[in-house]
């Protein structure tokens, strides 16, 4: 990404990408199609209620998936591929001890987790089953993630695309399989996602296995600690993020408990349908973070600077034509995963106040993923630690005290528009500048600069 067409670089970069993350998320709402569909509705908000816990042991990961594809794709836009073999391998290593950490804990505090968010007892037995299956299947999941973000880091984003589409299919057979046919209920749809991405793990593996830049004998099988320090100064703000804002939903997830089960599972759709609408602004995000990082590495602030500037008016204008799409379907896409008339009345209000929301996400989008590339994780996650704790105390006013479920929304669309102002505003401070995390060492060939 450091020659050529910025804007052809970068969206033949993010199709792969945005076709992988639609396939990703198919895990999801197929899931959520065939429990709302063949199951019952509160079975969906059954699923529907561990998400948020799931969320906490995603963001224990994000800090290693975010800090390895930049430090990658810094190391690989810098050429120096004797470093870079040395970060996938330290990686692969801490990777597999923290997940096992996370599934020793999570496993057998399941149950505790729910009842402490005051799950309904209608909803608790399938919400313990799925997340129990669901933590079980997390050491698949992390590789699969971390070896993607290592894949997208040196600017392979098929691979990963193919590996998704294939398992997404997979898990979509399994799905009816286990559902339909076997009558697993809630923990058919559990297995089907525990298998399908541990079969993608096993394929990313076998990829890093056999790329041309890295060397995976056993000679070098070494976690080198001075790569994690940097892995971590990127990657740690990034999951003390994602488990700050997961912690908050967490909170307003137990005020929203109190409505009942048909606003958990309206929620359950809302949520599988906002990760849909923000798919293509994500995946051009993810894009830019690799373009930026490559960038830097070769010492390119200008191509940085334009890269970014177009990438911005494209996010927003696609912002706009999500609003538009979600307004105007808001009923018939409700009903792709129940007909339950309660259920589909809350939706169809809450997305006609998420729809005014989604320029304010489309901006903190564009540069938080221009600040991780930079290196300059710690300021995204302040601004998103910083709306969390401004949306708790406004939600329980608003929603809570006033007996109106609405009020978690309004809360939600106001922070997503102060963020995204907030980050635009610090990106034109020039502030992101100083945090470049890897420099082209001395006397090494210019080529590392020139290319």
């Amino acid at each position: 990404m450091t020659t050529g067409s910025i804007m052809r670089k970068m969206l033949i970069f993010t199709f792969p990408v945005l076709f992988s993350n639609i396939f990703s998320q198919l895990y999801n709402v197929v899931d959520s199609i065939v429990v709302g569909r063949f199951v019952s509705a509160y079975a969906l908000g059954a699923v529907g209620s561990c998400g948020n816990i799931l969320m906490i042991f995603h963001a224990l990961m994000m800090g290693l998936n975010v800090g390895s594809g930049v430090i990658v794709s810094q190391y690989f836009g810098a050429k120096d591929y004797e470093e870079l073999n040395k970060v996938v391998i330290t990686l692969l290593v801490v990777a597999t001890c923290v997940t096992l950490v996370m599934v020793a804990i999570g496993y057998p505090l399941s149950a505790t987790f729910l009842r402490l968010l005051k799950t309904p007892e209608d909803l608790m037995h399938n919400a313990t089953v799925y997340l129990h299956i669901s933590v079980i299947g997390l050491l698949g999941q992390f590789y699969y993630f971390v070896g993607s973000f290592i894949l997208r880091g040196m600017g392979d984003s098929k691979w990963p695309a193919f590996m998704v589409v294939l398992c997404s299919v997979l898990n979509i057979v399994l799905d009816l399989l286990f559902v339909i046919a076997f009558h697993w209920e809630v923990a058919g749809v559990a297995w089907a996602t525990v298998i399908s991405q541990t079969i993608s793990a096993v394929i990313v593996l076998i990829r890093l296995s056999r790329h041309e830049h890295l060397d995976f004998s056993r000679k070098n099988w070494k976690v080198d600690t001075s790569k994690i320090k940097p892995i971590l100064s990127i990657g740690m703000p990034s999951s003390v993020q994602s488990i700050a804002v997961s912690s908050g939903n967490l909170i307003i997830q137990r005020f929203a408990n109190g409505f009942g089960p048909d606003l958990i599972t309206a929620m359950t759709v809302l949520t599988r349908l906002d990760l849909f609408a923000m798919m293509p602004i994500n995946s051009l995000g993810q894009a830019l973070t690799t373009f930026v990082g490559q960038n830097i590495g070769a010492a390119k602030e200008d191509r940085v600077r334009e890269g970014v500037r177009k990438v911005t008016i494209t996010i927003l204008l696609l912002s706009v034509l999500i609003s538009v799409i979600l307004g105007v379907f808001s009923r018939q896409l409700m009903m792709v995963f129940t007909t339950e008339a309660a259920v589909v009345s809350i939706g169809v209000i809450c997305i006609h106040i998420m729809m005014f929301s989604y320029w304010g996400t489309a901006l903190q989008q564009t540069f938080s993923s221009l600040l991780i590339g930079a290196g300059d994780a710690l300021a995204p996650a302040a601004v998103a630690i910083g709306a969390v704790l401004i949306r708790i105390p406004f939600t329980y006013l608003l929603a809570v005290r006033r007996d109106d479920y609405r009020g978690i929304y309004y809360c939600m669309c106001a922070a997503a528009i102060l963020g995204g102002i907030i980050m635009l505003l610090y990106y034109r401070s020039g502030a992101w500048k100083k945090h470049n995390a890897v420099r082209v060492r001395p006397g090494r060939p210019q080529e590392a600069q020139s290319n």
